[in-house]
């Protein structure tokens, strides 16, 4: 049985680094928010910039206004010359005043989208923290009676993609985890992957001996052994079987195969 119990901790370390279709998709969702966060907060970090610059404009601008008008309310026989640099100087404020006041409300709507951004991320966060269990637990053990149901209808693809998101599911318990690995180990021992079915059973035989589906999980060892060319290795499971599990089909089965 030595060499059994290597291939069940390979079993364990194989398993251990499986990702749900969920947390990867949710991984995406806060990397693009945050992409988007980033964007803002530099965009918004170059207009405070530009509105400090336009301002110390307006202000050199307004000085200079002050000074002329003051030498235009003397007696200068530059009047005119003064009048129409004033006047000038008063359209480019102008101007520089609207462009201010769309920085300004440019300004503005980068801050709202940051602050929506903000509160999405945070939002979501919360979400991540703590789940709906009633919702959840709901859909993942339907999820798990539907993968099952497509094994029996030889789906074994459409199971497998039903049962490998399942994996890592905080809301389903150890029975209807056991369920899962049994399921997936079915799938990869009548779809030909002997190896990868041989993981799946050796989890809950080793972790849980006395689980109502280790007799099977033991058995289905054995058979994967069997495929495997490991005869010596199958007899031995197949052994174990009938002596841990005696009275169970499981048992009786494995009889047949020694």
């Amino acid at each position: 049985m030595t060499k059994i119990l290597s291939i069940v901790v390979l079993a364990t370390l194989f398993t251990s680094c499986i990702k749900t279709a969920d947390q990867v998709n949710r991984e995406k969702r806060f990397d693009n928010m945050s992409e988007q966060l980033k964007d803002s907060q530099g965009l918004m970090a170059d207009m405070v910039g530009q509105l400090k610059d336009m301002q110390k404009q307006l202000d050199q601008m307004n000085g200079k206004i002050e000074e002329l008008e003051h030498k235009q309310g003397q007696a200068n026989p530059e009047t005119a010359k003064l009048t129409e640099s004033v006047n000038l100087m008063k359209t480019q404020q102008e101007t520089e005043a609207a462009q201010l006041l769309q920085i300004q409300n440019e300004l503005k709507e980068q801050r709202t989208f940051i602050e929506k951004v903000t509160a999405s991320i945070a939002a979501m966060s919360e979400k991540e923290k703590a789940p709906s269990k009633t919702s959840k637990k709901k859909s993942a053990r339907s999820e798990l009676d539907q993968g099952l149901q497509l094994i029996k209808e030889n789906k074994y693809a459409e199971a497998r993609t039903e049962l490998e998101a399942l994996i890592d599911h905080n809301d389903l318990t150890p029975g209807d985890h056991n369920k899962v690995m049994h399921g997936l180990g079915k799938v990869e021992y009548y779809t030909g992957n002997h190896e990868k079915a041989l993981v799946y059973f050796s989890k809950i035989y080793t972790k849980y001996p006395k689980a109502s589906l280790a007799p099977s999980s033991l058995l289905f060892i054995g058979r994967s052994l069997n495929k495997m060319g490991k005869k010596d290795e199958a007899k031995q499971a197949f052994a174990k079987v009938v002596e841990d599990y005696k009275g169970t089909k499981e048992a009786n089965e494995a009889k047949k195969e020694l």
